[in-house]
């Protein structure tokens, strides 16, 4: 044990050692410094089970299909699904393997990454395409940038967290690769064939060579200034900071709208993010906006932050829907627009916007941040994750149906099957961070920390209960422990070893500056508001599409406004798996049922073991008989069968769900 117990000591200090080497390359201190994810262990409850329904996803995941491809490298086509499901594949598995202890699943991702090194060609060219298809003039294929920015962080994550220097070598000829070919006097990352002055305002209808969807102006290239601004971080080699601030520098002209200047409009509140150009693809943006805070970081240039500290502002009042979650049709709409089933919310999407929010938190450590990470965390990633095998839905709409629907649970690999594992096994790296004396609890999910001098575990099975517990389990550390009191609750408590503490406030840090001795406990208290909530901005949404497909939308008023049920930060809905007694599974939530608001929702047992609670029941009318219906949290919604039953066909649309219901009365 106590050998064990070493080397767990020293691959910390190792790993320790390589984030203050990256550091010291920085002009800007993180405010709050994720701890290692292998010092968070014993995640339980609900949504330990379904990180345990990700990692098993993982190991079954047939990779080896992918890395062949790669491997082969034959591939001439612009489609790019099947070449990036490696990068994703290996940061995930290193990352749920480490923080698990899951040997067995770490030597096979090790094997993976090998492969993957072995076949880089001298020139540093490590992705899918044939290379009788590359030139001087061409050296990449149109969505190579997009594929390759997820190898370069699964190349410097397992660096980071293992001390790989084979795959730090490896990100490091990568980036050299782009480097020879793309810069000052050399290639561009044009989005079409239209130059300066000839691009200016002009609406693209265009797959770029070398910068991914034409229609989204440059950006599917420049989010390369994030994996290459990370790697200067690592190395302190100019030359790579040099690039990403050339790629940044270049953005305007590229995307023909001043697209990256005018993010100082959307930071003044003058202009929505949806305005800078004719199409705004949310995931690409967040990867930029990324980079960009990553310069910040490296060079303290305060504008950089500036711009997308308010661009998320916009994103979070407009564009955010009640779940946590973001993104119509893949982009930002005008106004409130946000339609309630279709194509929304997309995994993708909500992989980035959480790393982002996280970066902003890590740099300001405001808790508005985590508190919309809570949202997200707790109600719409697990609800894109199938129940039994693990794989994502492209797309997780408020109000939709299952299992297909569109885009639904058993389609793909595609990038957002990929997406949905890779962001579940980042979770654990979002729960805590420290700075010198300080450390801080941002999320309440039961687990273990077991840092160098400071341990504790959080129980409680938050948030089916208020109450959380932490109950530190060493002895004689003075720590200033700073706990995120979420801002959606207006009377929350805090007690040590049973003392009741004052002047607790919501959305703030409460902070603890105490010297810990083994078996204190910490109490907090956040009573949940069990309420109905009226939509706002509600109306009539009608989609038209862009000449390449990208479905867009225009609005009509209505008088026909639904509402959600919540309890704190959890979203409730009516999903169809759980409420049988109705006899209609893939029921119209618009034409066949009305709930009654007036009616306080009563607190019921759980119908199933695996699945979040509390469960509600309340009444409502089907098609004008009155019943009795269940409300489950929204992330059970994906449960696409019922327990103990005969399971539907998976290309079927056999249940419905939606968490945005009319009330008695509605027409």
């Amino acid at each position: 044990m106590k050998k064990k117990n070493l080397a767990t000591l020293s691959l910390l200090i190792v790993l320790s050692i390589q984030s203050m080497s990256a550091q010291k390359h920085d002009d800007i201190s993180l405010l709050e410094k994720p701890v290692p994810i292998s010092t968070v262990k014993g995640i339980t409850g609900f949504f330990g089970e379904r990180m345990e329904v990700n990692r098993q996803y993982l190991k079954d995941f047939p990779i080896d299909t992918y890395v062949d491809f790669i491997v082969n490298r034959q591939h001439t086509a612009w489609d790019w699904t099947k070449a990036e499901q490696h990068g994703k594949w290996v940061e995930s598995a290193y990352l749920s393997a480490i923080q698990s202890g899951d040997k067995e699943l770490q030597k096979k991702v090790q094997a993976v990454l090998k492969r993957i090194i072995d076949s880089q060609e001298e020139s540093g060219y490590v992705g899918a395409t044939a290379k009788s298809f590359r030139t001087a003039e061409r050296p990449v294929r149109g969505m190579d940038a997009y594929e390759l920015y997820f190898v370069f962080h699964a190349f410097l994550t397992a660096y980071e967290e293992t001390g790989n220097k084979e795959a730090l070598a490896s990100a490091e000829k990568l980036a050299d690769y782009y480097l020879k070919y793309f810069g000052p006097g050399k290639l561009e990352f044009w989005p079409s064939d239209l130059r300066v002055p000839e691009n200016k305002h002009k609406h693209i209808d265009a797959l770029s060579d070398f910068a991914g969807h034409g229609v989204h102006y440059s950006w599917e290239g420049t989010l390369l200034c994030d994996p290459v601004a990370r790697l200067y971080e690592i190395t302190g080699k100019k030359k790579y900071l040099k690039w990403s601030q050339w790629v940044v520098g270049n953005i305007d002209k590229w995307s023909g709208w001043d697209a990256f200047s005018r993010l100082d409009s959307v930071a003044d509140g003058k202009l929505g993010v949806d305005k800078l150009q004719p199409y705004v693809h949310s995931h690409t943006f967040q990867m930029n906006f990324m980079g960009f805070l990553r310069l910040y970081r490296i060079t303290g240039d305060k504008t950089l932050l500036r711009k997308v500290a308010g661009a998320w502002d916009d994103i979070r009042e407009r564009q955010m829907y009640i779940t946590g979650g973001v993104s119509v049709a893949e982009h930002y709409e005008h106004d409130y627009v946000k339609p309630l089933s279709g194509n929304i919310v997309e995994t993708c999407a909500t992989m980035s916007w959480m790393q982002l929010t996280q970066m902003l938190l890590e740099l300001t450590g405001e808790t508005k941040y985590a508190d919309a990470m809570e949202r997200l965390m707790l109600n719409h990633v697990f609800a894109a994750q199938d129940c039994e095998t693990g794989v994502c839905r492209y797309h997780t709409a408020p109000n939709g149906d299952k299992p297909s629907g569109h885009h639904g649970y058993f389609h793909g690999p595609d990038c957002c099957t990929a997406s949905g594992h890779r962001i579940i096994s980042l979770l654990p790296s979002f729960l805590y961070a420290e700075n010198k004396g300080n450390f801080y609890i941002n999320q309440y999910l039961s687990a273990n920390y077991t840092g160098d001098d400071f341990s504790f575990e959080v129980t409680g099975n938050y948030p089916e209960s208020e109450t959380v517990e932490i109950t530190v389990s060493t002895g004689g550390v003075q720590k200033n422990l700073h706990l995120r009191i979420p801002a959606w609750c207006k009377q929350p408590r805090v007690s040590v070893n049973g003392e009741a503490q004052t002047g607790v406030q919501p959305e703030t840090y409460f902070i603890l500056n105490r010297k810990w001795e083994k078996g204190d406990k910490v109490t907090l208290t956040f009573p949940m508001e069990e309420k109905w909530v009226i939509r706002e901005h509600h109306n009539k949404y009608i989609s038209y599409t862009l000449p390449k497909g990208e479905i867009m939308y225009s609005e009509e008023p209505t008088d026909r406004i639904p509402y959600a049920f919540t309890r704190g930060p959890v979203v409730y809905c009516l999903d169809m798996v759980w409420n049988k007694q109705i006899g209609n599974d893939d029921l119209n939530f618009e034409k066949d049922i009305r709930v009654d608001i007036s009616w306080q929702p009563k607190r019921v047992e759980k119908p199933y073991l695996h699945m979040l609670g509390p469960v509600y029941q309340t009444k409502a009318s089907y098609k004008g008989t009155n019943v009795t219906i269940y409300l489950t949290p929204f992330t059970d919604s994906s449960q696409w069968f019922r327990p103990n039953e005969q399971k539907p066909n998976k290309n079927a649309d056999a249940f419905t769900y939606g968490i945005w219901l009319y009330k008695e009365g509605t027409k």
